[in-house]
């Protein structure tokens, strides 16, 4: 194919911040590079992808806003106690969006050279097979291609079950769909004027070529993984330039004391805030330690102690370089963000994918063993943060954040889309 000195690429994705952040990031590198680029997501993110200077195009179906709902919160924190919601929640709103959605993608994609896509945005390789276009799946996290070394993430959260296992249970990718086939036969027929298709018939392959797989993420966590065998891209993570600064009470407490831990934890919600606040009092106590809290949707409040301060929401780049540690939910944008700080941290996982970042960093030297919120006491709080004091760990810390920072993610997946083009 030819290659098109300047391109327009469709960036088409749904979920929460994790799922958004990256493919913004990205859209923000090739608009630097004189591009054009345009992110299609739901209406909750639309304040920060225009913030970033990028076009934004809306996507009917919310599933952030659905999250924060308390039918949503329900679903979350106990599916298995609430498969009949879940069910009425699927067939009574995210079915009807993810059609309605569909038309929204499509919409977005005309006129652009390429699509790269998050695997939630069902439909988009049919979208990139009518308009003649390539796509790339950009999974947030490496979840999609089928390898040895741990099992899928969206399934069994990254456990090892054994080779075998392990690469089966990818399978299961191609039945993501299935229980929007209906909606995606229908955006098939009325919109493209194409002819019915199975569920998971393009999970991998478009008129039997692989689809592209890039996962934004580093190298240097997966140094173990040889069985991706160069069909996947890993070019570092991604990080979004933005010119949001520490609040002033953030800048004023990190000038007057020693370095504090930052405790963050970002959309996900505490189950029991003041236990924590509790625990996380008594251990800083104990250990003469500070924090700064960035309270997001924790439930958290302020404390009225001269030790902490709890703030809203901060930029994670600068908080956390000039953090001593930094303590949080394992989420894959925040765990990029800690490693990238070059400083140690603990990982409390809550769901999904957190328990698989959690054991990575663990791995790599850089953290005490993750633990769950309902395991902590005062006492192993204030051991962790004893940890935290530890020569070897800060130097692990510190070299892994150098050579996070220096990958140069956004640069590098930029530089593969447009070879593609």
């Amino acid at each position: 194919m030819q290659r098109i000195s300047k391109m327009r690429i469709a960036f088409l994705t749904l979920g929460t911040r994790g799922d958004v952040q990256p493919y913004l990031a990205l859209a923000k590198e090739l608009v630097r590079q004189g591009h054009s680029a345009v992110v299609c997501t739901s209406e909750s993110f639309r304040d920060l992808i225009e913030a970033a200077s990028v076009e934004y195009r809306r996507a009917a179906l919310d599933l952030m806003h659905l999250s924060s709902t308390e039918e949503g919160r329900r679903v979350l924190e106990s599916p298995w106690k609430n498969l009949r919601l879940a069910w009425k929640m699927t067939h009574e709103i995210i079915r009807p969006g993810y059609r309605k959605t569909f038309d929204d993608f499509y919409e977005a994609a005309c006129g652009c050279d390429m699509i790269v896509y998050h695997p939630k945005a069902f439909a988009v390789p049919d979208i990139a097979m009518h308009l003649n276009i390539p796509c790339i799946s950009m999974p947030p996290i490496p979840t999609t291609y089928p390898i040895t070394e741990f099992s899928c993430l969206a399934v069994f959260g990254g456990r090892n079950f054994g080779a075998r296992i392990n690469r089966l249970s990818y399978a299961l990718n191609a039945k993501a769909e299935h229980t929007y086939i209906k909606e995606i036969n229908d955006f098939r027929v009325r919109t493209l004027g194409l002819g019915k298709r199975s569920a998971g018939q393009y999970t991998y392959h478009m008129d039997e070529e692989k689809i592209p797989i890039v996962y934004p993420v580093s190298k240097y966590l997966f140094e173990d993984v040889s069985s991706w065998n160069g069909h996947v891209q890993l070019p570092g993570f991604f990080f979004l330039q933005s010119r949001e600064t520490l609040p002033e009470e953030a800048a004023d407490f990190l000038a007057n004391g020693a370095k504090p831990i930052v405790v963050a934890f970002g959309s996900m919600p505490l189950k029991h805030p003041a236990r924590f606040m509790e625990i996380l009092s008594g251990a800083l106590n104990r250990t003469g330690s500070r924090a700064i809290i960035v309270s997001g949707n924790t439930g958290i409040r302020p404390s009225g102690s001269a030790l902490i301060l709890v703030i809203k929401q901060a930029p994670y780049t600068e908080l956390f370089r000039r953090a001593k540690a930094v303590v949080h939910h394992g989420g894959a944008g925040t765990t990029a963000a800690a490693i990238a700080g070059g400083v140690p941290q603990f990982i409390m996982p809550f769901a999904v994918d957190q328990p698989f970042w959690a054991a990575r960093v663990y791995r790599r030297g850089i953290s005490p063993p993750p633990a769950a919120e309902s395991s902590l006491t005062e006492e192993t709080l204030a051991k962790i943060f004893l940890s935290f004091d530890d020569a070897a760990l800060i130097e692990r810390a510190a070299l892994l954040g150098e050579r996070i920072n220096a990958e140069n993610g956004t640069e590098n997946a930029a530089a593969y889309l447009l070879a593609r083009a």
